[in-house]
């Protein structure tokens, strides 16, 4: 989304409003584009849009699997992926989740209260989420191999692109997800070449483990994210402060829970132990966070980036535009 922007009205940390683009405050335009939290507050931004494809309209269709699918299934979307040409018309995004009605361990409650649900829950399973933006009758061919790897449920619909978030999973504007107050959620991200199916194998031990001795972090899920990334990888990766460009694929183990003590070192406690896993997995054995999905304990270069340069260049201009560093909320950048 950051290659997008054409211009931004950025109040800064003097309370200054400026106008930031490649014509005007060149330096701080790069920064806000992948680092945008640690210079200032957008109050208004020109950006590029595009038409929708397929009429407006969006196929998506769900597959559930079962754990003794998982090597089948990650050993199909590495070839889907293909060392990160996946086709700019295909979305191929899995979670892995508690789901009380299919899981074959789970047991329904009679008055089907959801907190006695989930107090059941042994069994995880993953969800295959494929969106192709054309009709059900183009995206055939790759639905014919999903199915060849035997779900044990299935559906599907059409429906327009700007409903994704709400109709895949219920993660729009008013929609419970996006409620506050409701649950914490920390994420534990590591961005990826391709996936290490051995390691698939032990996120998911980790995290039925983790759902099973300890209930409270049973809504849980682990987010397996794959993007066509050509146009991506087209921008150089000089021309923004975002580091990452070279990740095909981003999991994050995602923990949500009631807060208290207790949850809180829980969740760390798993979650780092699935990010760790995660990368003594990957190829190089390092960790790319993803800014938006950081835990907050990822150091700056694993965050953005380990290039010397991006972060001398990023500290020089927190120096300039922020010097008390007014903004740190999120993932901070120092002058020093």
């Amino acid at each position: 989304m950051a290659d997008n922007f054409i211009e931004m009205d950025v109040v800064t940390a003097d309370g200054s409003e400026i106008t930031v683009s490649e014509s005007s405050n060149p330096e701080l335009f790069w920064a806000m584009r992948g680092a945008g939290q640690n210079f200032g507050i957008v109050t208004k931004f020109r950006y590029k849009i595009f038409d929708y494809p397929n009429g407006q309209n969006i196929f998506h269709a769900t597959y559930h699997f079962t754990e003794d699918k998982l090597e089948i299934l990650f050993e199909h979307l590495n070839r889907l992926l293909d060392n990160g040409t996946l086709p700019k018309d295909v979305n191929a995004y899995v979670v892995l989740r508690s789901k009380p009605l299919i899981s074959p361990r789970a047991s329904r409650a009679p008055n089907d209260s959801i907190t006695r649900v989930v107090s059941n829950i042994i069994q995880p399973v993953f969800v295959y989420h494929f969106y192709y933006f054309g009709t059900d009758e183009q995206a055939s061919p790759y639905l014919q191999q999903i199915l060849h790897l035997g779900p044990i449920f299935t559906s599907n619909a059409t429906f327009p692109y700007k409903d994704v978030s709400h109709r895949s999973f219920q993660a729009s504007v008013g929609d419970p997800t996006c409620a506050a107050g409701i649950s914490t959620k920390s994420r534990f991200p590591v961005g990826l070449k391709e996936y290490n199916v051995s390691t698939n194998r032990m996120i998911y031990d980790l995290f039925e483990d983790m759902i099973t001795t300890t209930p409270a972090l049973a809504t849980s899920f682990v987010q397996f994210e794959a993007f066509p990334m050509q146009a991506v990888k087209a921008v150089d990766p000089a021309s923004t402060a975002y580091a990452h460009r070279n990740d095909d694929i981003l999991v994050a183990f995602s923990t949500q829970y009631l807060h208290s003590a207790a949850n809180v070192a829980a969740a760390n406690k798993y979650g780092r132990q699935a990010r760790q896993l995660l990368v003594e997995g990957a190829h190089p054995m390092r960790l790319n966070a993803y800014s938006n999905y950081a835990n907050g304990d990822e150091t700056l270069e694993e965050i953005y980036g380990y290039e010397p340069w991006r972060l001398e260049k990023l500290r020089r201009l927190k120096r300039k535009w922020d010097p008390e560093g007014k903004f740190r909320f999120f993932n901070p950048i120092t002058g020093h």
